[in-house]
């Protein structure tokens, strides 16, 4: 705890925080935000798809929205450990914080697995399983989860 206390009261959070530009702490918010935006878009279009909303459309077009997936998940990533460390010692400690953490991390491993089975084999149909559709479905839950999380450590906290 004493470590994630360190954090918290470093000099980066004290520079952050206390920054004379009004726009340090907004424009961190706001590439999370976008950040967010582009990552779970791209998965929700994936996983629309994945449901057979689109079927027309081969699955192995979706290869390049995953590009999109990695690039919002490390602005996120990146973004979310300059929030993280600005307020660490709360967040260690928050429940809603593992639940966003958890559902994020599971439905970017259901996102992964149905990369691999779905959508880049070769000749692949337009037809997905049965267990491809209930990760999806998993999946779409898990990142409105997540996102409700985020919403919800702002009040809980």
């Amino acid at each position: 705890m004493a470590f994630f206390r360190g954090l918290q009261e470093s000099a980066f959070t004290d520079g952050f925080l206390g920054s004379p530009s009004i726009w340090a702490y907004p424009t961190v918010l706001t590439l999370h935000t976008v950040g967010m935006a582009v990552l779970v878009g791209a998965s929700f279009v994936v996983n629309l798809r994945i449901l057979q909303i689109g079927a027309a459309i081969p699955l192995h077009r979706l290869q390049p929205l995953y590009r999109f997936i990695w690039i919002g998940f490390a602005v996120n990533l990146l973004s979310g450990l300059v929030l993280f460390v600005t307020e660490a010692a709360d967040r260690v400690v928050d429940p809603i914080f593992y639940v966003k953490m958890g559902s994020i991390a599971l439905a970017l491993g259901f996102g992964v697995w149905i990369k691999r089975t779905a959508i880049d084999p070769p000749g692949g149909s337009h037809v997905t399983t049965a267990r491809a559709r209930s990760l999806a479905a998993a999946s779409l839950g898990l990142w409105v989860i997540a996102i409700v999380a985020g919403r919800l450590m702002a009040y809980f906290t």
